[in-house]
């Protein structure tokens, strides 16, 4: 049985975080795992993350977050999360950390991500964060799996199914584009299935809605379970 997979949704901070709450909005769209980032802030706070997700890591899988304009920190940071404490992946934010991805501060995150085999997701939209940009960084490690978040949505969307087209390792993520599935339909038509992959942006968003509207994109059974997870079973070595 194919599985079901979410690569970005979030937990409230605080008093009030509860995994329950993020798993009951995935059960209602069928999604199996769901990959949890930290909430954006100049220095993400992953050692809350992995504390607060305690005991729920069958089902919510802890993602790192750090921002690379603070060097060698940064890189540490991201080794002792994967290798120490059981996270999954990086979480690039360039706007929220007024990231260059062109800065040579990105040098020894990617090369860290190419060394621990993880894959890179990176907001993407208006500058800094251009789907072109990021093409540029997955140019020079065509190794890593990178996942263009939004897929550029809405305004450059066809320059993230260019850069896909240009780079075989980047992946275009269906978060909040599943809004206006057309999008979804034209990435799967250049890309095929295999490229795209589903989102939610969970709990801001309900993931049952989305799932919903790739479901009516009717683009059969085979693409919907690519791109309704077995790509990220495979992007995220699960």
């Amino acid at each position: 049985m194919a599985i079901r997979m979410d690569f970005e949704t979030y937990l409230a901070e605080g008093a009030d975080a509860r995994p329950e709450d993020l798993i009951a909005l995935e059960d209602a769209a069928g999604i199996d795992i769901a990959i949890v980032m930290p909430r954006v802030q100049l220095k993400p706070d992953n050692r809350w993350l992995v504390k607060a997700l305690k005991g729920y890591e069958k089902r919510l899988i802890p993602c790192c977050s750090v921002n690379p304009n603070f060097g060698a920190e940064a890189v540490e940071e991201f080794r002792l999360a994967v290798t120490e404490w059981g996270m999954r992946g990086l979480k690039l934010m360039p706007p929220g950390f007024a990231l260059n991805l062109s800065s040579p501060v990105m040098t020894p995150i990617m090369d860290l991500a190419r060394e621990l085999g993880q894959p890179v997701t990176i907001h993407t939209g208006n500058p800094p964060g251009h789907p072109l940009q990021v093409a540029m960084l997955a140019r020079k490690w065509p190794e890593v799996p990178i996942i263009l978040d939004h897929m550029g949505y809405r305004d450059f969307s066809g320059d993230a199914i260019e850069a896909a087209l240009l780079c075989p390792n980047i992946y275009l993520g269906t978060t909040l584009v599943t809004v206006e599935p057309g999008m979804i339909r034209r990435a799967v038509q250049v890309l095929g299935p295999e490229r795209v992959v589903f989102g939610s942006n969970a709990p801001s968003a309900y993931p049952d809605l989305g799932v919903e509207n790739i479901r009516r994109l009717k683009l059969g059974q085979e693409a919907e379970d690519l791109i309704l997870g077995e790509n990220l079973r495979r992007i995220y070595r699960l």
